[in-house]
């Protein structure tokens, strides 16, 4: 395999957490709305906001990796993904393409096992540059799922069985738990109603915390000269 292909199987890996955890906490606050409604408000208003951050992590077929990533409304985002075998990538991606870097510990982890004669030159040539790929190619699917707004948030809407549960607090907001077979949610309680946290466990477990930020993704697209083809590396 290719030592780029490598970095994109990696983050294939990040996004595709399925949710799955039952839990069950007393007390109703605001009543006459019930836990679905309130988990689906809480989508819509975080869906509603021009950027949110998205930070925790992610598991996949017993890979965990850690998240860190702005995301806007308007198809743009970035941050860092660090994986478990080892090293961070870098995220750059706008509407059109995706652009991803790994650091130096990545690269190491990534080349092992492969011939030094052909993990050297690989590595030399991916040090410091950015792998430019279609933000469509289908091999992107869990940075996708992570990094486009709508994706990300699609299956926490219409979450069925969906209870409310007790207040509590998180990162210093009040809250109220949401309870599902599919996960367990935290939902503020003052001003607009943002989905704060979702939390699931078993083998594709995530544990999300989303922040709103009033302030557009500044992202700054990679110079052709820092980028390179991934078909023509490793």
């Amino acid at each position: 395999m290719h030592t780029a292909h490598r970095l994109i199987a990696a983050v294939a890996l990040t996004g595709t957490a399925s949710l799955g955890l039952t839990g069950c906490l007393p007390s109703e606050p605001l009543p006459g709305l019930s836990g679905s409604r309130v988990l689906n408000d809480s989508v819509t208003a975080l869906r509603g906001a021009s950027t949110f951050t998205v930070s925790g992590t992610t598991s996949s077929q017993g890979v965990v990796t850690q998240v860190n990533l702005s995301i806007s409304g308007t198809g743009e985002c970035k941050g860092t993904l660090s994986t478990q075998s080892g090293g961070n990538i870098e995220v750059v991606r706008t509407r059109d393409h995706a652009f991803l870097r790994g650091d130096e510990a990545f690269l190491l982890a990534q080349t092992q096992g492969m011939p030094e004669e052909q993990a050297g030159p690989a590595r030399k040539e991916m040090s410091g540059r950015w792998m430019r790929m279609e933000a469509s190619d289908p091999s992107l699917k869990g940075l996708t799922n992570l990094c486009d707004r709508d994706g990300l948030l699609r299956d926490m809407y219409s979450v069925p069985d969906a209870e409310k549960g007790a207040l509590t607090e998180t990162d210093g907001q009040e809250a109220v738990t949401v309870n599902s077979m599919q996960g367990v949610f935290l939902v503020a309680t003052k001003g607009e109603p943002f989905l704060l946290k979702a939390t699931t466990s078993g083998p594709n477990a995530i544990d999300l915390a989303f922040t709103h930020i009033n302030r557009p993704v500044q992202v700054d697209v990679p110079a052709d000269k820092d980028v390179y083809d991934p078909d023509g590396i490793g």
